[in-house]
């Protein structure tokens, strides 16, 4: 057990050892692509204004914002190492408004890749931010769903409008928004929506324990509301995930498993050490074969 050990700790050094030198290889496969034809300036960035007396003063890089020790070719995720025994990441609310409590509503991390995400706790930040004049703002893309999605010409003609960058992404964005923000539109879903919503809290009470009014596996119950309310606005159907006294149909079932392996697989994808990108992990094999199910 104790050489087990020792081999994976020493095969992630050794993986990590590459990421970190071949980081510029890395992000021109990922990245350079989603920002081909983007000009920079278009790009979403930010430059201190500070008082004229203090230009004199060392100006203030990303890297001094606070935040958890950065440990090479780890950066910030050996925090999540069950060795450590600090945080879960089955947890991750509780890992964030901890970092919050810990070092303030500006809180850096840093992926093993040394790349560096801000987290913003304040509204006031995150309105500047997102009030940001840009015609192609930069958001770093979910890695496995750009690699998976890019296998796969023959199925998507683009790797999505949340991972998307520049002109596609304006493309896609402009092509959507008078379908998502048209206020006509939006009514027209609130009658299928109250439905779904009257169908969760039926399911609910039908689950609930009787004596202490807790739900058991509630977080289970939510994620078959949302997909259901997903589902009803993008496929303009039922599909009867909150069905309370029938068993459901087992194509449903898998659906509903394939949806939550998806945001695993994605979670286990970011805060691992990306080995996924090198061999076919179990976490991307996972990820695949849920996509392929939902596509299918």
């Amino acid at each position: 057990m104790v050489m087990a050990v020792i081999l994976l700790l020493a095969l992630a050094l050794v993986l990590g050892c590459y990421c970190a030198i071949h980081r510029h290889k890395i992000g021109a496969t990922y990245l350079k692509p989603l920002l081909k034809n983007t000009p920079l300036e278009d790009c979403y960035h930010a430059t201190p204004v500070v008082p004229e007396q203090q230009k004199r003063r060392r100006r203030r890089s990303i890297w001094d914002i606070p935040g958890p020790q950065r440990i090479p070719f780890l950066g910030t995720k050996w925090i999540f190492f069950v060795f450590f025994r600090r945080y879960k990441m089955t947890k991750l609310h509780e890992v964030y408004a901890d970092l919050n409590r810990r070092y303030g509503d500006i809180v850096l991390e840093v992926m093993p890749s040394n790349v560096p995400i801000v987290h913003l706790y304040k509204r006031e930040d995150l309105e500047k931010v997102l009030k940001y004049p840009s015609k192609y703002p930069f958001r770093p893309p979910t890695e496995i769903i750009v690699m998976y999605r890019q296998s796969r010409p023959d199925r998507y003609a683009s790797v999505g409008i949340v991972n998307e960058q520049g002109p596609m992404w304006q493309l896609l964005r402009t092509s959507l928004t008078s379908s998502i923000t048209s206020p006509r539109v939006l009514q027209n879903f609130l009658p299928a929506l109250n439905a779904v919503c009257d169908d969760f809290i039926d399911l609910l009470r039908a689950r609930r324990n009787p004596d202490t009014f807790v739900v058991p596996n509630f977080e289970e119950l939510a994620n078959l509301m949302g997909l259901e309310a997903v589902c009803t606005l993008m496929l303009g159907r039922r599909m009867g995930f909150l069905a309370a006294d029938a068993k459901q149909p087992q194509k449903i079932s898998h659906l509903a498993a394939a949806v939550k392996q998806l945001f695993i697989s994605q979670r286990d994808s970011y805060y691992g050490l990306g080995l996924w990108k090198y061999f076919p992990t179990k976490t991307y094999r996972d990820f695949a074969r849920a996509e392929d199910l939902i596509y299918e």
